[in-house]
């Protein structure tokens, strides 16, 4: 059958997809991203084209994506100019300057909030993707696009198998020490705008810096692979660089300042400190299950010598002394106040530690101690009464590495590093105690027990996470029930602040991204509310933990919309009306987040950006917000959209498309597992950042698209009056509409068809005979039609609500139009078709493999149910064991010394043609398929 050849260009599929487009109007069956998709399959399958030319195809969209997503980069960090990023950092500081001193100082000597690298698996690109990325959003020019299009076309399949979590700990503190810079270029602005308003008093100000912390190798929750041992090896490297750069600043400002001798001493312990603290990691990263190697390590951590240095107070006290013998001098003085700030906010490490656990890893604590069942969810009153009492009167106790290293339980051993930790490496830098999935407050009023018995608790914030839509639901009355114990109440009036964590990964994954910023910014409110009169003057620090993308809860345009829709203006003008002093964190996850600070341009954009967040007011307008004040049409609102997602996700037909062939689009991104260990099967079974990721391959963000237009149909008109008045339901549904500008059912359509057994009928029909039978085997592997039959039902639901949502829009101020919509998903149908077309191209080879021998404990109904899953590589590396290519054996055993080889035949054994015709393709189009789907990551700016 001769079909139209698609000359391989973007600009050529392009057209192809507009004609495909113009028939809709006469057959609205017809799906534009298929119909390129079969001509495609048919050009390679004929000859035609070749997959060299699909993957010049594939490079060139490819380059245009991630080229935008570089431009929307360079957009958001102030064309990665740090001066213009800092200007209103600048403005801001003048501006509290003019109120006076003191107020000035009230300002900046306060606890604002700071930034968190977090672990989460995003490191789908390779470093050299992503630096090239980088390079092209600070510097764009020639060099920049050439090495971009290098990473581009390297075969990256090997970087995304070899992720570890120690790459990744090294990737996290290249980010710590871009934001470190950035940290001390606040700190310079700090101090400069001072001297120049306070010439006289400048120096008496001890500025708190925002915070850098990171969990990369000590975040536990849902991972069993990180050791203890692991954690005070990173802690104690992270030590000794830290030192070092303390020492190189110190050296800097002697070199400076010659005059300022008095820092000889400080250089010459910083130097003793750091070769010991060296040599201390290098003993903790050997084989500790050895006993007398855990003896050698402790004992050499433990014992005291010159290199000993456990307290940065050391550091601080040495540059208070050289400031007193500074006389005046004011260069001099400036350069010991930043470095001075810096070790006081970073202390001995390159950022704050962030520990995490799971709540049913101290729920096993509970039961020991208590002899409660860790599976009662609900746990009690009792059970907290209890654990209040038993935490006002601890025993504590001493521990050594011997008693680390015996225990068992896995909530315990981190208090005992904790203790360990701020004992021998860190006495002053505090501790973050994170709990996920907390759901009750019994796990931790459990944690402050531990944190008493083990000592720590003076240097701990122990913090709940919240991101289930139960815990979403009762974190208020969960918060009041902690408040209203007395020892709970206590131990945040010691810390000055309570620690909370808010996941907006799961809470949209369960009910939906919209939904799910709604039930934050409730929760927010309601432990605003709990915390104001139960314990007065204590602040509320907020971390907010979200992705890049628009399904994790990362608004796609500027940062200042981001920041403001993380913590909105409306709970900062509230928290300000109650007296509370919020303290925000916010996370940057992964390859992903780091992108942010993967150049000093990037970092200081960022920081600044954040900075600016951090110290601004909100605006006196969002009192004024008809969000706030119209609840019964808001809360009816959220509780329908809830409702949607709740049945869209226990959908049977939306789990199979999760769980059938979908997950082969996603590559491996991290060290973590994509699956949790345990519990649920289906969606729940994934977790958030792979279920995104799926939905993103399959074009189809329904998690953040969906549902808005199926909620209260009968008051769309008061909904729209909403939206166009009121600027926080506004930036909601804005969330909405930017996903749904990559929402495309064609393309879910044509996956549908890809595995329906009636298309590959009506190609055996059509084909030649050489061709026939490997279609057929095709049908025959999917002809029972369950795939195809839930992916269009998926799709028709999606149909009928996206359909809904769009009348919707189109009533809406600035809202994009559907010929805009259509126009700008052009270069991702193209994608979406190249890669069906090569899914069924796959297909068709294993289908033409001959009779597999009984011997290899497979057949060739597996071999295609292999591939049909998408599990392309492990086809590859299994039929390459079934059919080995030709080698020259007889050379090879030329050296047999009896005499013989008349009946040796043929010195070639292998099956060479199987190679070149069938394996060969199928391991090329496993590669484009991988630069497929990191090339759908680009248009989202993150992985999930």
């Amino acid at each position: 059958m001769k079909t139209t050849r698609i000359e391989p260009t973007l600009s050529a599929a392009g057209e192809y997809l507009r004609l495909q487009a113009e028939r809709i109007a006469e057959d609205p069956m017809t799906n534009s991203v298929f119909a390129l998709a079969q001509t495609l399959f048919q050009n390679i399958e004929q000859g035609e084209t070749s997959l060299d030319e699909v993957g010049g195809l594939i490079d060139e969209t490819h380059l245009l994506l991630v080229s935008q997503r570089a431009e929307r980069l360079r957009e958001r960090h102030a064309g990665a100019r740090p001066e213009k990023a800092w200007a209103p950092v600048r403005s801001r500081l003048d501006a509290l300057a003019g109120q006076g001193f003191e107020a000035f100082r009230a300002e900046i000597e306060q606890a604002r909030g700071g930034i968190v690298f977090t672990a989460h698996p995003t490191f789908v690109l390779s470093p050299e993707l992503r630096a090239a990325i980088a390079g092209e959003a600070v510097k764009p020019g020639k060099r920049a696009r050439a090495a971009l299009e290098k990473a581009l076309q390297a075969d990256a399949r090997g970087w995304n198998r070899s992720i570890t979590l120690a790459s990744e700990h090294d990737e996290a503190q290249m980010a710590l020490l871009n934001a470190a810079d950035a940290q001390q270029r606040f700190a310079a602005l700090v101090y400069d705008v001072a001297r120049a308003h306070f010439p006289e008093s400048w120096k008496q100000l001890r500025p708190v810096l925002p915070t850098i912390a990171s969990w990369v190798g000590y975040d536990l929750d849902g991972r069993t692979d990180i050791h203890w041992s692991h954690s005070i090896t990173f802690r104690l490297n992270e030590k000794a660089d830290q030192i070092r750069r303390y020492h190189a600043r110190v050296q800097a400002i002697l070199e400076a300042h010659p005059a300022a001798t008095g820092l000889a001493a400080l250089l010459e312990r910083l130097d003793l400190a750091a070769s010991e603290t060296a040599l201390q990691a290098a003993m903790f990263s050997g084989d500790l299950q050895n006993p007398e190697h855990l003896v050698a390590a402790a004992n050499r951590l433990t014992a005291e010598g010159p290199g000993r240095l456990t307290d940065a107070a050391e550091i601080v006290a040495a540059l208070d002394d050289a400031l007193a013998a500074s006389d005046g001098a004011g260069d001099l003085a400036r350069d010991l106040l930043i470095l001075r700030a810096q070790v006081e906010s970073q202390q001995l490490g390159t950022g704050r530690i962030h520990l995490r656990v799971n709540a049913a890893q101290i729920a096993t604590v509970i039961s020991r101690e208590l002899n409660l069942d860790a599976d009662e969810r609900s746990l009690g009153r009792l059970a907290l009464a209890e654990l209040s009492r038993r935490a006002a009167a601890p025993r504590p106790v001493d521990v050594n590495f011997a008693d680390l290293f015996l225990e068992q339980s896995t909530a315990r051993r981190q208090f005992m590093m904790c203790a360990q930790i701020l004992k021998h490496i860190d006495a002053g830098s505090p501790i973050r105690f994170l709990i996920a999935e907390s759901e009750n407050p019994a796990t931790v009023m459990a944690a402050l027990y531990l944190a008493r018995h083990y000592g720590v608790n003076g240097k701990l914030d122990i913090s709940p996470l919240f991101e289930t839509p139960e815990a979403l639901e009762t974190g208020g009355r969960f918060i009041e029930r902690l408040l209203d114990e007395p020892e709970f109440a206590a131990y945040v009036r010691r810390r000055g602040h309570l620690a909370i964590q808010l996941g907006f990964s799961d809470s949209g994954r369960f009910i939906g991204q919209i939904a799910g910023n709604m039930a934050i910014e409730r929760i927010h409110n309601l432990i605003l509310r709990a915390l104001a009169p139960r314990v007065p003057g204590a602040g509320l620090l907020i971390f907010n933990t979200h992705g890049e993308s628009m399904g994790r809860g990362a608004w796609p345009g500027s940062f200042e919309q981001r920041f403001d829709h993380l913590l909105t203006p409306w709970t900062r003008t509230r928290a300000h009306m109650l007296g509370v002093r919020i303290i925000h964190e916010s996370s940057f996850q992964g390859g992903d987040g780091y992108l942010h600070f993967a150049t000093p341009e990037l970092a200081e954009t960022t920081l600044a950006h954040w900075c600016a967040h951090l110290l601004a007011p909100p605006p006196e307008s969002a009192a004024a917000d008809p969000f706030y004040t119209r609840t019964d049409l808001v809360w009816d609102f959220y509780r329908a959209l809830r409702a949607w997602h709740e049945r869209f996700f226990a959908n049977p037909d939306y789990g199979r498309l999760l769980t059938d062939f979908a997950p082969g689009f996603v590559v491996t991104a991290g060290s973590r597992q994509t699956r949790r260990p345990s519990g649920a099967a289906g969606p729940r079974a994934l977790r958030a950042i792979s279920h995104n990721a799926e939905l993103q391959q399959l074009g189809i963000p329904v998690n953040t698209a969906s549902g808005i237009g199926s909620s209260l149909q009968r008051e769309t008109d008061r909904l729209v009056d909403l939206v166009n008045t009121s600027p926080r339901m506004r930036s909601l549904v804005q969330l909405a509409w930017r996903a749904r500008l990559l929402s495309s059912l064609p393309v879910l359509r044509g996956y549908a068809s890809v595995y329906n057994p009636d298309v590959w009928i009506a190609h055996a029909r059509a084909s030649t005979p050489e061709t026939t039978s490997a279609y057929r085997g095709v049908y025959y592997a999917l002809r029972d039609g369950e795939t195809a039959l839930s992916v269009n039902r998926t799709a028709n639901l999606l149909a009928i609500d996206l359909d809904r949502f769009d009348r919707l829009l189109a009533r809406l101020d600035e809202a994009p139009s559907t010929v805009t919509r259509h126009e700008d998903r052009i270069n991702l149908h193209v994608v979406h078709g190249i890669r069906q077309a090569l899914m069924m191209h796959a297909f068709s080879l294993v289908g033409r493999l001959p009779r597999i021998s009984e011997r290899h404990d497979t057949s060739l109904r597996d071999i295609i149910r292999l591939v049909t899953s998408l599990r392309i590589g492990e086809c590859v590396d299994l039929l390459g064991r079934i059919f080995p290519p030709s080698q020259d054996q007889l050379t090879r055993l030329s050296s047999v010394t009896e005499a013989g080889g008349a009946e040796a035949g043929s010195a070639q054994y292998g099956y060479d043609h199987i190679h070149a015709s069938i394996i060969a393709p199928l391991d090329r189009i496993d590669q484009l398929l991988h630069r497929i789907s990191l090339s759908l990551n680009h248009p989202y700016d993150a992985f999930g």
